[in-house]
């Protein structure tokens, strides 16, 4: 059995060596890397190339720049594997990773989607592993196996994993279409959610000598927060059309689910705009493309209201005299 490993790279091809030793460094020997280079204009041409030269399992190739999705869709297009693992050009595999996926495979061949445990590590300290991107060891991620509606509630509270956890068959990614393009910073959660609805049987792999790490630095792309809940907006309306189009849903599992679904959408939207920066009309207008005028004018003013409040409390606070000691 062969696996894919898909890598799209933009302009991080100084740390393209370290995910590239990642993947010779595995135990399992039978896998191909694509590398597909979006463009970038540092020095990934080199690296891509001379990697591709010393290993003949590493492919390089090269499009214009175009996003993510492009790039992974362009490496699916490529793949010769039964199996896909994506994986991000700054990010690692643990040594064992893509053997213990593959035995779960074998074990239970039913189960065309199975996923590990991630974790995040500090640019260069990759020796320190925490459970989320803050370095909080908040523990977001959701640990299930299952299909159907079942598999839906868990991905609409929340993403799969991170990009670099799941490994897919081939012939799921091929149902599916690949990536959507277009969409920024929330295409792999859509990607996971497209499988369930295409039938995907996931299982969640409990391995410690399994797992993926993601280096968090200044440009990793989770670190912008506001667009990517700009992006879980939109596809929360996606999955809003999905539902009343699909199928293979009873009537009940279908009301549960957009309950759900509406009710992260609307907890959002308050905290986009109590939280965010009201005062940026740029801010205002993405808000707007998401939702409609008047209620983004609604939730204006409700926040100014809010934070005025919170302002005079705050005054108020701070003018009470304190109590001179020994009274």
């Amino acid at each position: 059995m062969k696996v894919s490993v898909i890598i799209p790279c933009f302009n991080y091809g100084h740390y393209l060596p370290e995910c590239l030793q990642s993947l010779v460094d595995q135990t399992y020997p039978n896998w191909e890397a694509l590398i597909v280079d979006d463009g970038s204009t540092d020095c990934t041409p080199q690296v891509g190339k001379f990697w591709s030269e010393k290993e003949p399992r590493i492919h390089y190739y090269r499009i214009e720049n175009s996003g993510v999705s492009k790039a992974r869709n362009f490496g699916l297009s490529l793949a010769e594997g039964d199996f896909v693992q994506f994986l991000d050009a700054d990010d690692l595999l643990s040594k064992e990773k893509l053997e213990i996926q593959l035995e779960a495979f074998r074990q239970h061949p039913e189960i065309n989607l199975t996923y590990t445990e991630n974790f995040y590590f500090p640019d260069g300290k990759s020796d320190q592993l925490y459970l989320d991107q803050e370095f909080t060891d908040r523990d977001w991620m959701h640990r299930f196996s299952g299909l159907g509606a079942s598999a839906l509630a868990h991905l609409i509270q929340n993403n799969l994993a991170v990009i670099s956890s799941p490994m897919l068959k081939r012939e799921l990614a091929d149902q599916v279409g690949g990536f959507q393009e277009g969409i920024a910073y929330t295409e792999d959660w859509r990607f996971w959610i497209d499988c369930v609805f295409h039938g995907a049987k996931i299982k969640y792999i409990q391995e410690p000598q399994a797992f993926t790490l993601i280096r968090v630095h200044p440009k990793s792309v989770s670190q912008d927060i506001l667009k990517m809940q700009y992006g879980e907006l939109a596809l929360r309306s996606w999955i809003a059309k999905q539902l009343i189009g699909h199928r293979g849903l009873t009537p009940k599992e279908k009301r549960r689910l957009e309950r759900d679904n509406q009710n992260r959408r609307t907890l959002l939207i308050k905290h986009i705009m109590y939280l965010g920066p009201i005062n940026s009309l740029a801010h205002l207008r993405s808000m707007a493309e998401l939702i409609p005028w008047w209620k983004v004018g609604w939730f204006y003013l409700k926040t100014l209201n809010r934070r005025r409040k919170d302002h005079f409390h705050f005054q108020s606070k701070s003018l009470v005299p304190k109590a001179k000691a020994g009274n």
